[in-house]
């Protein structure tokens, strides 16, 4: 079946693998999230794991808490 890959198919293959990868980081950073650098930590750390790659997503796109301004 993959026989007949060449070299840009490898190397648009592993682009798409590494956007899929930071895709909750992406989303964490673009949405504005509180815990965006956590989020990316786990998804870098613990990515390669689905579980990992799971729990970086649900912290990215839990809802925004708006902002409480100091008193």
């Amino acid at each position: 079946m993959f026989g007949d890959i060449g070299p840009v198919e490898v190397v648009l293959l592993a682009a798409l693998a590494f956007v899929l990868y930071l895709l909750p980081t992406y989303i964490a950073f673009r949405r504005g999230v509180q815990s965006r650098w956590v989020v990316l930590t786990v998804n870098v750390v613990l990515g390669a794991t689905f579980l990992g790659w799971l729990v970086a997503l649900f912290l990215a796109t839990r809802p925004v808490r708006p902002r409480q301004l100091p008193v």
